[in-house]
């Protein structure tokens, strides 16, 4: 699995800015399955994340859209299981796939992996 744009998305925004707040709407949540509203579980932002990472992959490796749109899913949702709660809500409010590495995952080291923080 080639995580190239993983590394270079996470590595180029990599910060230590605090995760962000869910943005609060006008509107009512849906609730998913489960009874939680949607953009609050995993599962529930499961689209959103797909759609963040589907602009930036078709804007920097069109040919390669479904590849990178499926293994950033994956890593973000394996993410996301360590703390459903406050990842989801940070998911929520990400506008970019960017902002969503930088602010609510795992840093990746410069091998591109999590590193210590996983094994322990």
């Amino acid at each position: 699995m080639k995580l190239a744009l993983v590394a270079a998305v996470v590595l180029g925004g990599c910060g230590n800015a605090p995760p962000l707040a869910p943005s609060g709407g006008t509107g009512t949540p849906v609730a998913a399955p489960g009874g939680s509203p949607i953009g609050t579980t995993c599962d529930g932002v499961r689209g959103k994340v797909k759609q963040l990472y589907r602009a930036a992959a078709h804007d920097k490796e069109p040919a390669r859209v479904t590849e990178l749109v499926a293994d950033n899913t994956a890593m973000v949702m394996h993410d996301c299981a360590t703390a459903p709660d406050k990842i989801a809500a940070c998911i929520a409010a990400a506008a970019t796939a960017s902002e969503l590495e930088t602010r609510c995952l795992v840093p990746l080291d410069d091998e591109g992996t999590e590193g210590d923080q996983r094994a322990r």
